[in-house]
């Protein structure tokens, strides 16, 4: 009985290295997938990563940990569309000049991968809702409150 407790959990534990290693393996060819994109595509032309300096387009470090995997999703499949109806696109769009994103007409698995790219390169990690504005302290506050 002993034996048998010992051996299941060890097929347990072996079964769950395993099964962990497979997706990381999986979300790593997502991410080689979505470097290879944004090169091909080119959106390091408009893009940086962390590199700092203006470009066409914003720099893309932690875009990850700022935006939604919605949001993201949203805005690689329909730039033109989240400029029309999303306040955060719109301000984006302002900030950039008015220069346009254009669609490129990705799939939903290019777009997943793109996402999966700059949630590695951009240290973000996994996406994640973008964090609320603190709130302002009231005038008669105490400088120690």
């Amino acid at each position: 009985m002993r034996i048998t407790r010992l051996a299941l959990s060890t097929c347990l534990a072996i079964g769950a290295v395993v099964f962990i290693a497979r997706t990381a393996t999986a979300q790593d060819a997502k991410a080689d997938l979505g470097k290879t994109l944004f090169m091909r595509r080119s959106c390091s032309g408009c893009h940086a990563i962390g590199k700092g300096g203006r470009m066409a387009g914003p720099d893309l470090m932690g875009v990850t940990a700022r935006r939604s995997n919605e949001w993201l999703r949203a805005w690689l499949k329909s730039p033109e569309t989240m400029v029309k109806t999303d306040s955060t696109a719109k301000q984006i769009y302002n900030e950039f000049q008015m220069i346009k994103m254009p669609n490129l007409k990705l799939s939903d698995e290019e777009v997943d991968a793109i996402i999966a790219y700059l949630a590695v390169a951009g240290g973000g990690g996994a996406p994640s809702m973008p964090k609320p504005k603190p709130e302002a302290k009231p005038r008669n506050a105490s400088k120690n409150g």
